[in-house]
């Protein structure tokens, strides 16, 4: 009766293992698919943002303080 237990016990704990090991790579599998799908996500908003930019050659100025009449008469005299 010994012996049945301990093969019995043996082939309980190599199921066990088998269904650890293979729940462990369905979940990294799992959590790989998602990492890629939201990498590929994020490239292609950061692509589709670098086609958005315009650039213009030529003088930049800084408008965060737009000029008044009142400077502009102070400039010409």
């Amino acid at each position: 009766m010994i012996l049945v237990q301990r093969l019995l016990g043996a082939v309980l704990g190599l199921v066990f293992l088998v269904a650890a090991l293979l729940f462990a790579s369905v979940a990294l599998g799992i959590a790989l698919a998602i990492g890629v799908a939201v990498w590929v996500v994020l490239w292609w908003r950061s692509r589709s943002l670098s086609r958005r930019r315009v650039i213009i050659e030529g003088e930049y100025r800084d408008v965060s303080q737009p000029e008044t009449l009142e400077d502009r008469r102070s400039e010409r005299l």
